[in-house]
């Protein structure tokens, strides 16, 4: 039994709530036990404490790229969203220490705002920088790894660390980090002109919202793109490109990315992804690998 006595807990909690407003894809569950950090260290004491008590949970950020069950899930959530801090870390303007709850459009405008420039390449990415460090956000723009120079983390042993980047942190779509939780993001960018730069994400911003079902409620791109290849591509080629399923459809304009066009459920979502899949492989013999993450008590194969 999972206790939610306030006082039981280093930082705010609330029971039995429902997920679905806290993803990007509006789908979700009931949960028995949100907690909700207000900084790192009540992050850090929060996990030791579940550990210690031998209680599962899920840390959910901005809940981007994450399809979550909404029959519910048997475990505690730690919900970092406030944990949005951004800080100077040294003597120079150009390295900022980033929360793992701060939004990734956020960021963005308030680089902008401080007349730095390298963090373009995420704009119109959902999220938080703790999951867009774990997964590496970015596309053909560039990415985040490109402007990581250290990553807070606390690891699956409990362990509060700071690890300086290296070639083997992160790769596409990837990270070293596993089950460890991302903490805070330290970025380095370079000065760059006010204009200059809002230009740019106007330009970036622009040309997404062509291709991109950015309007509309979805988890980012469902499949990883294979090697040589593109996932969306590929789906479109099948002839896949608004085929629904209940509620959710395969975008029409973009085919990587699966829109939750009228209160879609878990079910209608996952049965898309797993007849995109089955298509894809007979249509041309391309194996699609899942990029979107599931949080399901039976997650079956998707």
């Amino acid at each position: 039994m999972i206790s939610v006595t306030k006082s039981h807990w280093p930082c705010p909690v609330r029971p039995d709530v429902e997920l679905a407003g806290f993803t990007t894809m509006g789908v979700g569950g009931k949960v028995p036990l949100l907690l909700e950090p207000r900084n790192s260290e009540e992050v850090v004491a929060a996990v030791r404490q579940l550990r210690a008590e031998g209680i599962p949970f899920r840390t959910l950020g901005g809940g981007a790229n994450l399809l979550i069950d909404d029959r519910g899930l048997d475990e505690a959530i730690l919900l970092t969203e406030n944990v949005r801090h951004v800080l100077r870390d040294g003597d120079g303007i150009t390295v900022l220490r980033l929360g793992c709850g701060m939004p990734i459009p956020t960021f963005v405008q308030q680089t902008r705002e401080m007349g730095l420039t390298g963090a373009e390449c995420l704009v119109g990415i959902p999220g938080t920088m703790g999951g867009a460090t774990a997964m590496n956000a970015g596309g053909r723009h560039g990415w985040l790894s490109a402007i990581v120079r250290r990553v807070r983390v606390l690891t699956k042993d409990g362990e509060d660390v700071e690890l300086v980047k290296n070639d083997a942190m992160f790769g596409y779509r990837s990270s070293i980090f596993g089950d460890a939780i991302v903490l805070e993001t330290i970025v380095e960018l370079e000065p760059g002109n006010r204009t200059v730069i809002q230009d740019r994400i106007k330009t970036i911003l622009k040309e997404k919202s062509t291709a991109q079902p950015l309007t509309q409620k979805s988890a980012g791109c469902i499949f990883k793109n294979p090697e040589g290849g593109s996932a969306g591509k590929s789906i479109e080629a099948a002839g896949l490109k608004g085929l629904r399923i209940g509620g959710a459809e395969v975008s029409t304009k973009h085919a990587n990315f699966i829109v939750n066009l009228e209160q879609a459920k878990f079910a209608d979502v996952a049965a898309l992804i797993r007849k995109v899949r089955e298509e894809v492989h007979a249509h041309s013999g391309i194996h699609l690998e899942r990029e979107v993450k599931l949080w399901s008590r039976e997650p079956g194969d998707l």
